[in-house]
């Protein structure tokens, strides 16, 4: 039997001597080394968007506590008793910041017993809901609301 023949007949398909890869060998390495690329540049890519939207949730969540703290510290001298959102709406807000939109969605009033829509001729104590929203992001945007509970500030002592 031949040289070629017994390396045939031992099972590798190939001559005796012939070390190198085949060309399916090469093909299937490639396409793994490409599968494996594809996903990490996949997974990084999902980093990247997840790390965007937490800075813009962070902007906003800090946005509505600066306007919330604006709210608050403008209707200590200048209360409304039957303030209306326009009334809120129109307060000084923070710096504005690309791609947020802020708005007063509703105010409520206490009645002696529970936060009503109505004013009843105002007990001094209003409930304010401000709402943030960011969009412009790959994954969606972001919205936060927040209450506000202001109240009439006292004149005297007595009274209060």
């Amino acid at each position: 039997m031949s040289e070629r023949q017994s390396s045939l007949a031992r099972g590798t398909g190939r001559p005796a001597g012939d070390a190198g890869e085949t060309l399916i060998e090469l093909l299937v390495s490639i396409v793994i080394m490409g599968l494996s690329g594809a996903a990490i540049v996949g997974a990084l890519m999902v980093a990247v968007g997840a790390s965007q939207l937490h800075q813009r949730q962070v902007q906003v969540q800090q946005y509505l506590r600066s306007w919330a703290e604006m709210v608050s510290n403008a209707t200590d001298g200048a209360y409304s008793p039957c303030a209306d959102t326009g009334h809120y709406q129109g307060l000084p807000k923070p710096a504005a910041v690309g791609g947020i939109s802020a708005s007063v969605t509703n105010v409520d009033y206490w009645d002696g017993a529970a936060f009503v829509g109505s004013c009843g001729g105002g007990s001094g104590v209003q409930r304010v809901t401000l709402r943030v929203e960011a969009s412009g992001l790959a994954f969606g945007g972001v919205t936060k609301s927040l209450d506000v509970v202001v109240r009439q500030p006292c004149l005297q002592a007595s009274s209060c």
